[in-house]
């Protein structure tokens, strides 16, 4: 009897079994990209939440700049030292509602620069902190400068947000407007609060969006990671998505927000990529200079391209490649946005 050989399959080269998975990876990751990032989203929102109609009132210092600051801070324009940091005041402004002090600051790490700008912000209720989303006349969200929307804004001072409309997940509120309350996000939350107070929340919290909503919930962000720990210090150990480990380790140009007490916030923007000489921030780099600014609570916003601050029209840092459009920002307006003046009397 004739032995019957069966022929052996051929395999197909390995180079071309990993070239097969590289393409298969590349175009899940396309898709992905088309619909999350590519597609226009609407900004639709689910409602006003409750809970803002117990805002806190504070009352503006007699003179922001000398609150916690030296005397020579009376003099717009004025430079001096903090430490080993040079400062120089840019900008002074107050009204009933906000006072404001705009500062660039310069200090060394090694033998390298950094230059990073300070908003410190004092309000007299959490509503005059406010957000603007960039939609077209449809409602979809359109990508804009951050020096486009304020000035569509009205805003005396910009600062780019968390690109919500970017992301698929997490709980986004926008001026007491719900768009999203998905908590199912591995994100750090940050909160602004009809109290005045600026909230973080971690996955390992184990928080509910009932949770959440007991705040009073002004502004809700969805990026992070959060910069400081409870007791205020820099964090040991940073809440970073797998794709965005390397922002522990390199620097680049960052945005900030951070509270140092009730009714009383900073907005921070470091210049990076050699921007005005400055090689830019890492995290732990960051959470110190938010730190050093007084805060105790303190949330990383986008950065990199989009990190830009405005004020009174014109750009505060200098934007690598002049930045980029986003799909949202926080700002404080020129105009009063209180429609009760006796509520922060």
């Amino acid at each position: 009897m004739n032995a019957i050989r069966l022929k052996e399959k051929k395999r197909l080269p390995l180079w071309f079994r990993i070239l097969t998975d590289l393409l298969i990876v590349a175009l899940i990751s396309g898709v992905f990209a088309v619909y999350y990032l590519l597609l226009p989203k609407k900004a639709e929102s689910m409602g006003t939440l409750e809970g803002l109609d117990q805002v806190r009132s504070f009352a503006l210092p007699a003179d922001p700049l000398a609150t916690d600051l030296p005397e020579l801070l009376s003099a717009v324009l004025a430079e001096f030292k903090v430490g080993e940091e040079e400062r120089q005041v840019l900008a002074a402004y107050g009204d009933g509602e906000k006072e404001l002090l705009l500062t660039r600051c310069e200090r060394t790490a090694g033998e390298e620069k950094i230059v990073y700008f300070s908003a410190d912000i004092f309000v007299t209720d959490i509503r005059v902190l406010r957000t603007n989303v960039s939609t077209d006349e449809n409602g979809t969200i359109v990508n804009r400068s951050v020096k486009e929307q304020a000035e569509q804004a009205n805003a005396l001072l910009a600062l780019t947000g968390d690109t919500f409309g970017m992301s698929k997940d997490g709980v986004i509120v926008r001026n007491g407007q719900l768009y999203r309350d998905d908590t199912r996000t591995a994100n750090d939350l940050c909160l602004l609060c009809a109290d005045g107070t600026m909230k973080i929340y971690e996955q390992s919290d184990g928080y509910g969006f009932e949770d959440l909503s007991q705040n009073g919930i002004w502004q809700a962000f969805t990026f992070g990671p959060s910069l400081l720990d409870r007791n205020g210090n820099p964090k040991k150990n940073y809440n970073i998505a797998a794709s965005h480990l390397s922002d522990l380790s390199y620097s680049h140009p960052r945005a900030a927000i951070g509270m140092v007490a009730p009714g009383h916030f900073v907005f921070v923007l470091v210049d990076g990529r050699e921007m005005n000489g400055s090689k830019g921030a890492d995290f732990p780099t960051l959470s110190e200079i938010m730190k050093n600014e007084g805060c105790s609570v303190a949330y990383n916003l986008d950065g990199g391209r989009s990190a830009v601050m405005v004020y009174d029209g014109q750009w505060v840092n200098a934007p690598y490649k002049n930045g980029r459009g986003v799909s949202d920002i926080l700002y404080i307006s020129k105009a009063p946005v209180l429609e009760n003046k006796e509520e922060h009397a």
